[in-house]
């Protein structure tokens, strides 16, 4: 793969702090990086709040905290996810967030290109 290893590393930290935030103590996150055709592919899965349906579509707004029950402190500033988004389709790829609804954890799962042959 081609990339900018800090921004990558970047992404994924982002992802896994953003479950992390959102997971109550005993839950679980997993993580898993698998090929499909010429992508790779990164799941972070988690047991925490999820999202309602309608939510989805806004996760990588910037600025958007969909769960505004949170103290400030705990729910961030609605930057980590756009900068993910941001990152992401600089190195060529899509990221897609997923949650069967509120109470169902969430998973976000990033696509990206992998680089064949010598070009």
């Amino acid at each position: 793969m081609w990339g900018d290893p800090a921004r990558l590393c970047q992404v994924v930290e982002n992802l896994l702090t953003n479950a992390g935030k959102f997971t109550e103590s005993g839950g679980s996150i997993t993580v898993s990086l698998e090929t499909e055709n010429s992508d790779a592919i990164l799941r972070v899965r988690d047991t925490g709040i999820g999202m309602a349906p309608q939510a989805i579509g806004r996760v990588f707004e910037l600025f958007t905290q969909l769960d505004t029950s949170l103290e400030r402190s705990q729910s961030g500033l609605g930057i980590g996810l756009s900068l993910v988004k941001t990152l992401v389709e600089a190195h060529g790829g899509t990221v897609a967030a997923h949650s069967v609804g509120l109470g169902q954890g969430s998973e976000l799962v990033v696509r990206l290109p992998l680089h064949r042959g010598d070009t």
